[in-house]
């Protein structure tokens, strides 16, 4: 990662250094430019002005525990000499040449060689403002990034009735409900754009889905369900300039309804004395798959001798639509299960709808299952016909009859695991004409061309996905797949969504926070990713001789962090989390005791918008890259050693942030037992002038 330098540094012990700064201008081509410099020299026929007054510094830094990185802007100060009858002010503005936000490029230039392949590009910017006096021109310059002044998203609707809506940017896999099924929250919001006559249209993605799953979800907020509205089309349309999902029919869609609680136990049970109750009815409507409601059937003697068992039922109150009248409605749906069936026998399975005045009578009751082995099944029933009566509660009424002969033992085990009501409602046209929001499993962007158009499942790859989305970036970063190898170490998860417009680079830094990375651009233009892998080891050993004016300190205490909250998975409709974990680090109590640190201080509360999985453990793990918590609690879970020093050997004037340096010196930094060979650093600040290189190394891996 460090900074190409030609061959001409590799054996120097002392050198000779110009900076070289090219003002372009027009259309910024290759030759385009005005060349000035600290003393008067020529390369490559072109002569550079001798009137840089100041030393300009370029700083370029990384900050690991936020994932951020920062280039500094550059003030130069020139002689306002004489140019062509003038002063070079006049020049720079308002003259045939324009300079103003055009490109500059600085270049160190060693022992005033000719060749500009020799010398070294270390910063590239742009010109943003100019001052000047009779003796002096002052130019600022700032580092130019191809996300300048980009925000996101920025198709709109157009000929709607809601314009100017976003249509979304969205990443990740995102999955629909099954019809009746609200509590799947793995969705992502659209917002409203258009009123059709029979319903409305959202914005959904700036391009065409490939799944077909765009159905729109509405949310009920008192039951915290996603409920898939029926009579919309799998795939998104083309229309109002993006791509849209229609919700018909104001909004008709089923509901699954589990019963709120059992009532075998109430003594006001009209079943009390007409049969069993199962064991473990709770299991029955917990909506869980893996756990059962279960009852043993036995009977030895003569055929036809019955025993009869029951689940009898409160259901919830509905709060929202109006039921509709239709044959797919009101059944009740049983998942179960016989088994270890012996000899003869059936097993019949009724279900039976209850209203205002509940009865033992059973003549009314649906048999939707009569089974003679065993079996592993899920059956319906409809309580009820001609009627969108909604039931205060529900009877699953099992019977087991004996048709052996000879006195054999007929015995089976009956285990009942889900019980819910399907119920097809509509919303009333007032409430429907309300909701600005619906929401979709369709899933987010696939990339931009630069991986075969694959799915993007991965915080990195949608952060990359963005750089060349919506930039004039197209290149394959450094540390990709080979180096640090982010495309292979890296496997975590996003879901995440832009409703509204707002700065490129505030996305992809929060996607680096979340992501536990560093995206930047170097001083030569190549965009590299930067993180600290599970096993660093140093590619520069620097010794006491290549260095100067060393100074080593800790990080501060306030910087320790002894205990993460963290909240994941982001809820699609409310301000919450679907996800938290409290991680401590395994060493907290000795923290805590050695360094006077009250048990409520140093806790950190951190959200994260786009981060789903791997799962957040409560302790870090052996490997910095297993998970979220982990990378960070490697970063800011314990003191660490920060060594400041001059870099004094040409060899070295490459180093940039990220790389990774070991340091060898008769010094020990500070007591304990461990020595410099211990120590693994990072560069995390560079401090760039004429003839200097100031560095800071941040200690990433000791002992």
């Amino acid at each position: 990662m460090s900074l190409d330098l030609t061959y001409y540094f590799e054996n120097k012990t002392i050198l000779k250094e110009n900076w070289l700064f090219q003002l372009f201008y027009d259309d910024e081509s290759a030759s385009d430019f005005f060349g000035v410099s600290y003393y008067d020299t020529t390369v490559e026929s072109v002569d550079y002005k001798g009137c840089v007054l100041n030393k300009a510094t370029i700083r370029e830094s990384i900050d690991l525990a936020s994932s951020t990185a920062k280039t500094s802007n550059v003030s130069l100060t020139l002689a306002n000499f004489s140019f062509e009858g003038n002063e070079f002010s006049r020049e720079l503005f308002n003259n045939t040449n324009k300079y103003i936000n055009r490109k500059v490029k600085i270049f160190i230039q060693p022992d005033d060689t000719p060749d500009i392949d020799i010398c070294v590009l270390i910063y590239t910017g742009r010109l943003e403002q100019i001052s000047h006096n009779q003796e002096k021109i002052n130019l600022s310059i700032v580092a130019q990034r191809p996300w300048d002044k980009i925000s996101i998203p920025t198709t709109k609707t157009s000929g709607s009735d809601n314009d100017n809506i976003y249509f979304p940017i969205s990443y990740g896999n995102f999955i629909e409900n099954d019809a009746g099924i609200g509590a799947g929250k793995k969705l992502r919001p659209i917002p409203f754009a258009q009123t059709m006559h029979d319903g409305k249209a959202f914005a959904t993605s700036i391009e065409a889905s490939t799944d077909n799953t765009s159905e729109a979800h509405l949310y009920n907020k008192n039951k915290d369900s996603f409920l898939k509205v029926e009579s919309t089309l799998s795939n998104s349309s083309n229309k109002l300039g993006g791509h849209i999902t229609e919700v018909r029919d104001n909004g008709k869609r089923y509901f699954n309804v589990y019963p709120f609680e059992p009532r075998d136990s109430d003594s006001g049970s009209p079943y009390n004395g007409q049969g069993r109750q199962f064991s473990n009815d709770e299991n029955a409507i917990d909506g869980s798959s893996s756990t059962f409601a279960t009852e043993s059937f036995s009977i030895s003697g003569s055929s036809g001798l019955v025993l009869k068992s029951y689940l009898y039922l409160n259901m919830p109150q509905l709060d929202f639509g109006t039921i509709i009248d239709d044959s797919t409605s009101m059944r009740i749906y049983v998942s179960y299960k016989i088994t270890n069936f012996t000899n003869s026998g059936r097993i019949k399975v009724y279900v039976k709808y209850e209203g205002e005045s509940p009865s033992g009578d059973n003549t009314d009751a649906v048999l939707i299952g009569n089974h003679t082995a065993n079996v592993d099944t899920e059956n319906n029933g409809r309580i009820f016909l001609n009627t969108s009566s909604y039931p205060n509660y529900i009877l699953v009424y099992a019977e087991g009859t004996e048709s052996s002969v000879g006195g054999l033992t007929w015995s089976c085990d009956l285990s009942i695991s889900d019980v819910y009501l399907r119920v097809l409602f509509d919303d009333s046209v007032e409430t429907f004409k309300d909701i600005d929001i619906a929401y979709t499993g369709e899933n987010g962007l696939k990339d931009n061309g630069w991986n075969s158009n694959g799915a993007i499942t991965e915080i990195h790859e949608a952060h990359r996905d963005l750089l060349t989305r919506f930039t004039s970036y197209s290149g394959t970063p450094t540390n990709w797949s080979s180096g640090l190898n982010i495309n292979s170490v890296r496997n975590w998860q996003i879901r995440y969504w832009i409703l509204e417009s707002v700065p490129l680079i505030d996305v992809l830094e929060k996607l680096q926070y979340e992501g536990g990375f560093i995206g930047r651009f170097n001083g030569q233009g190549n965009f590299q990713y930067i993180f600290i892998p599970d096993s660093p080891s140093a590619s520069v050993t620097l010794g006491k001789d290549d260095v100067s004016d060393i100074n080593i300190s800790l990080t501060p205490i306030n910087s320790l962090t002894t205990k993460m909250d963290i909240e994941y998975e982001k809820h699609p409709a409310e301000g919450k989390y679907l996800s938290s974990a409290t991680s401590v680090s395994a060493n907290d109590a000795t923290l805590l005791s050695e360094y006077n640190i009250a048990s409520d201080e140093n806790v950190k509360r951190v959200t994260l918008d786009a981060y789903v999985s791997p799962t957040i453990p409560t302790g870090a793990s052996s490997n910095k890259n297993d998970d979220f918590y982990s990378y960070y609690q490697s970063i800011v879970g314990e003191p660490r050693l920060i060594v400041d020093l001059t870099v004094v050997n040409p060899k070295y004037l490459g180093l940039d942030v990220g790389d990774l340096v070991a340091y060898n010196d008769s010094l020990l930094p500070f007591g304990g037992s461990l020595g410099w060979e211990d120590y693994v650093f990072m560069v995390t600040d560079v401090n760039r002038s004429v003839g200097s290189l100031k560095i800071t190394l941040r200690d990433i891996e000791n002992g």
